[in-house]
């Protein structure tokens, strides 16, 4: 494969092994803790083959981070509610998102206004189970359509759930480095998370275009960065991994990108550092914007762990990258995120739009003219050398803007051009000295 090249991906194979993926990591029954989420890095690990390894980590329950605790491990057996009718309603096993995530073990009998208080639907999506969560305080609950819970009726209910918090355990996280080919240090970060439980576009659509994303990268022949990829349990994890590399991530991160929500075909969505004039806002936005129904979105419109890569005392500058936003679509947090709203179409261009991301990046240098006024093109093959008509080439247009100032992809904003389309005409130019880097002296 071309060290600058995705044309060579195909694209209906790969999208169509991606959704695969997907129908496998759906109905495992994740959190920030536990086996479901140790279950679903095995299964990333083993779709990456022979080209490398997930690093998986793991830190102890009760560890200070920052100014956060590591929760006990949550292990889940079942869960279930007996109406008055003897009837089992909001089953565990049969879909997972019943159970309030962290949720507090609990058997016994209670009547319907204390079993009320336990219970959470979402009264403008009726039909929809809603994903809660608990994580950091003890309780316990259920999650139920509304349409359902307003059929309940006056009457002694069995509430029965059977869970562990274990002290001892571990939160798990795991990272993977691409290394550069160009020895360089400085590095790209890829970040996702992988806690929620079967939920298709907001959880693991992300994890999914990461893994077939580094699968890509380590066919490339060249690369100009090293790719740091990382799949944490959101909020927590990052933390965790902040605080473990929060040195060697601010020496040597060049860009980041966390992904998130990539598997719909409905928009593409940038979410924004604080500043908004990070090499990763320039990136993103110059490779997203003209795709269709794009969206931006500023930093306070932010939900995932861009809030702590972007933290003041951090300051990666790193961007979220998604087709349609999470809190931007009707299906977000709900049993309707299912493996109907994501598709092999939507998770493909997920990917495709991270290998442009990822191509503008390598190619984006900042070039001046090594002649004075502009070169003679046709002796070189760059231009005919017939003219009939006032017409400027490319190669021309391309030299006039690389003044020591711009870079490749300020000059692709001027030519309405990807940056990565000047390769082959960035080659041949180079090819005969015309350009240098606009950090070595003339």
């Amino acid at each position: 494969m071309d060290s600058l090249d995705f044309r060579s991906t195909n694209f209906e194979n790969t999208g169509k092994a991606m959704y695969e993926l997907a129908k496998t990591l759906f109905p495992i029954c994740r959190s920030i803790t536990g086996q479901g989420f140790r279950d679903s890095l095995q299964i990333l690990n083993h779709t990456l083959e022979g080209g490398g390894n997930l690093q998986i980590h793991s830190i102890k329950s009760g560890t200070k981070v920052f100014d956060w605790i590591v929760p006990p491990e949550w292990h889940i057996k079942d869960a279930y509610i007996i109406t008055p009718d003897g009837e089992k309603i909001c089953d565990f096993k049969k879909h997972n998102l019943h159970i309030l995530n962290y949720s507090e073990s609990i058997d016994k009998e209670i009547e319907l206004d204390k079993l009320q208080e336990h219970l959470y639907s979402l009264e403008e999506k009726p039909d929809a189970i809603p994903y809660v969560t608990s994580y950091y305080k003890r309780r316990w609950g259920f999650c139920i359509t509304h349409n359902e819970r307003k059929k309940l009726k006056q009457g002694k209910y069995r509430v029965f759930i059977d869970t562990k918090h274990d002290e001892s355990g571990v939160l798990n996280y795991a990272d993977f480095i691409i290394p550069s080919t160009q020895n360089s240090k400085e590095e790209i970060l890829i970040s996702t998370y992988l806690c929620h439980p079967s939920i298709a576009n907001n959880e693991i659509s992300g994890p999914i275009v990461t893994i077939y994303l580094a699968k890509w990268l380590l066919n490339l022949k060249e690369r100009k960065y090293n790719y740091r990829f990382v799949i944490v349990p959101e909020t927590i994890g990052s933390i965790v991994y902040i605080h473990k590399h929060l040195q060697h991530l601010q020496k040597y991160t060049k860009a980041g990108f966390v992904l998130s929500c990539l598997g719909d075909d409905n928009a593409y969505s940038l979410v924004h550092s604080p500043s908004q004039n990070t090499l990763s806002d320039k990136v993103a936005l110059h490779t997203l914007k003209n795709k269709e129904n794009f969206k931006k979105f500023s930093f306070l419109d932010r939900g995932s762990d861009e809030r702590q890569y972007n933290a003041p005392l951090v300051n990666l500058g790193v961007v979220g990258v998604c087709r349609s936003k999470y809190l931007d679509y009707e299906e977000y947090h709900t049993s309707k995120d299912d493996l109907n709203f994501i598709s092999s179409k939507g998770l493909m261009g997920g990917l495709k739009a991270m290998q442009e991301i990822v191509l503008n990046l390598e190619i984006n240098e900042t070039y001046k003219n090594t002649i004075i006024c502009e070169p003679n093109l046709g002796k070189r093959g760059l231009y005919h050398t017939l003219s009939t008509a006032n017409d400027i080439p490319l190669a021309c247009n391309f030299l006039a803007y690389c003044d020591g100032k711009n870079d490749i992809i300020d000059i692709a904003e001027i030519l309405n051009m990807q940056a990565y389309e000047f390769k082959d005409l960035l080659e041949k130019i180079l090819e005969f000295k015309l350009l240098q880097t606009s950090n070595m002296k003339t």
